[in-house]
């Protein structure tokens, strides 16, 4: 049977992006299927994100400490407006730069359901491949532990 690619990778996040990225340097023709926002979980809301804001509170509490080294810093505190800007223009320039490397691809900014095993629909195009990677992403679970609803929690979500 001939195939339109040697691989299909669902889902243009990082797991998907590096899938695709090992396949084709190992010399597969690989295809991307990304219904969008382009990125995934890490890059938009997740890692990259909360690192970003980590960083700045890690440098507010190094100042904070600044005359354990001999250090005049005067009155330090943060601005979270302009952390949150910070994070949000390194987040668009990550995006940005993995939007370029999916296009290195064959990308299809769409949904793919699956018609066989080695056929995909994708936008009303019906597309094969002999192998393919399923690299959707995840949902975040709600563990029932008692007393969590009360203290409240951040999920990246």
């Amino acid at each position: 049977m001939n195939f339109d690619h040697d691989m299909i990778v669902l889902g243009g996040g990082s797991a998907g992006y590096a899938a695709a990225r090992t396949a084709r340097d190992a010399g597969a023709d690989v295809a991307i299927v990304d219904p969008g926002p382009l990125g995934g979980l890490c890059i938009l809301r997740g890692c990259m994100p909360s690192k970003a804001i980590l960083r700045s509170s890690d440098i507010l509490a190094l100042m904070r400490r600044a005359g354990e080294f001999g250090l005049h810093t005067g009155d330090v505190g943060a601005d979270l407006g302009a952390i949150i800007d910070r994070k949000d223009r390194l987040i668009a320039e990550f995006a940005e730069y993995r939007i370029e490397q999916l296009r290195e691809f064959k990308l299809y900014e769409e949904y793919g359901c699956f018609l066989s095993p080695h056929e995909i629909d994708v936008g009303g195009q019906t597309l094969s491949a002999r192998t393919f990677v399923i690299a959707t992403g995840s949902v975040v679970s709600h563990v029932p532990i008692p007393g969590l609803e009360d203290v409240g929690y951040i999920t990246s979500d």
